[in-house]
């Protein structure tokens, strides 16, 4: 027997489209997948110029250490070393699409300032305790596939005595 004061349930929606639940999210609009495109994209994008970074130091005779070296809130993009020298070699990869403004001009004051430090903490280290800093550079340029085309290396960027 059923009690007629308890409501029975129903597949019928209130006139106002309330089902009682919990309101429905809207699908997801083409401005957010838009934007996680493109983030997908620039992810992409600078692991291939980091890459390809890499590949033309160590083809130029450069030992990478470590990539993407986290120091804390830090990160060395590339620390590298040349054979035979007390030199350690940190090196920030900028990424730009071909024909925009240059990619290393994006190595800013902060970026700088942030470079430094994350060398301080590293000398702070056994390991590279009376080692000399150099900070480089490598801007890459992508075609429209996010595939590096272009790439310079600016040796000793920036000297940290100048911050």
């Amino acid at each position: 027997m059923s009690n007629p004061d308890q409501s029975q349930e129903t597949n019928e929606r209130a006139p106002n489209g309330f089902d009682g639940g919990a309101p429905k999210r809207p699908a997801t609009t083409r401005l957010a997948q838009s934007r996680a495109e493109q983030s997908r994209v620039r992810i992409n994008s600078g692991k291939n110029a980091e890459e390809a970074a890499a590949q033309y130091l160590q083809t130029n005779g450069y030992n990478i250490i470590a990539r993407n070296l986290r120091l804390g809130h830090l990160e060395i993009d590339l620390l590298v070393t040349l054979p035979n020298t007390n030199v350690l070699i940190l090196v920030e990869v900028k990424a730009r699409r071909a024909g925009s403004h240059a990619p290393e001009l994006r190595v800013d004051w902060r970026k700088q300032r942030h470079l430094i430090r994350a060398a301080q903490m590293l000398l702070t280290r056994r390991m590279f305790r009376g080692k000399q800093i150099q900070f480089d550079v490598v801007a890459v340029e992508m075609d429209q596939l996010q595939i590096p085309m272009n790439l310079r290396h600016i040796q000793r960027a920036f000297d940290a005595n100048m911050r």
